[in-house]
């Protein structure tokens, strides 16, 4: 029997470091950002557009840090800028630190201002995940030329990453069955509606299984468990835009 409400919950849109999946390009923007971090490069930007996986590669980082590195995780500066500089001032400046701002295109000119002169104390590496529309204004202004380190870049994922993603997701948690199910053809269009986007693709899959399961519970005997109907993508992307039109 296929369990598809249970399937469902691993595409759940949220920043789990449960969720990471290994893949060659993330795992390679990773391996950047810890080196960088491991330089003690003051000001770092992570950039890309939303849904591209910034957040999961920060708390993966994170998480891999915690235990050796005195390393903060803020998920939204905006909301906590009084507790983050409260931090900074409160640092040893004889030891280095690690401060990793997540959705930092929400900040003001004068937090970002701010971090700057916390980062030129030269105590700690301050990471920035930004939108990429953000760097080009941020980049204009003068201060900033010359005192962002470096900029690593996080694109969408290629459809072979795609289709890495969800198998590897299902099967880590045992839905063999459910992953047997899968085409190159329903790959290829899952991936025409996402375009590489994580966050498109988990909203994408967590809709699918939540249509499957209905229809499932509804005629079990409609559902081929052997090879994966494209016309429930098509319903999943048409309930996904219908809530969007609804929003």
């Amino acid at each position: 029997m296929a369990n598809f409400s249970e399937a469902k919950e691993l595409f759940r849109d949220i920043v789990d470091v449960n969720h990471y999946i290994p893949l060659p390009s993330s795992e390679k923007i990773k391996t950047d950002l810890l080196s960088a971090i491991a330089q003690k490069e003051r000001m770092v930007l992570l950039t890309g557009e939303a849904g591209s996986g910034k957040s999961l590669i920060l708390k993966s980082v994170y998480s891999a840090l915690k235990d050796e590195t005195d390393i903060f995780f803020i998920s939204n500066p905006y909301l906590e800028v009084d507790n983050v500089l409260q931090i900074l001032k409160s640092l040893d400046l004889d030891s280095h630190h690690i401060m990793l701002l997540d959705e930092a295109q929400l900040l003001t000119p004068q937090t970002w201002e701010n971090l700057r002169i916390y980062a030129d104390k030269g105590n700690i590496t301050i990471v920035f995940a930004t939108h990429d529309t953000n760097v080009k204004e941020l980049l204009s202004k003068k201060h900033f030329k010359t005192r962002i380190n470096t900029i690593i870049p996080v694109k969408n994922i290629k459809k072979d990453e795609m289709e890495n993603f969800i198998l590897t997701k299902l099967l880590k948690n045992n839905f063999n069955d459910i992953a047997s199910m899968f085409t190159k053809s329903n790959f290829k269009l899952i991936y025409k509606f996402t375009e590489g986007s994580l966050r498109a693709t988990n909203q994408l899959m967590y809709k699918l299984f939540d249509v499957l399961d209905y229809f499932y519970k509804k005629n079990p005997n409609k559902i081929n468990l052997n090879k994966l109907h494209n016309k429930y993508i098509h319903i999943a992307i048409m309930d996904l835009k219908a809530v969007d039109a609804q929003i």
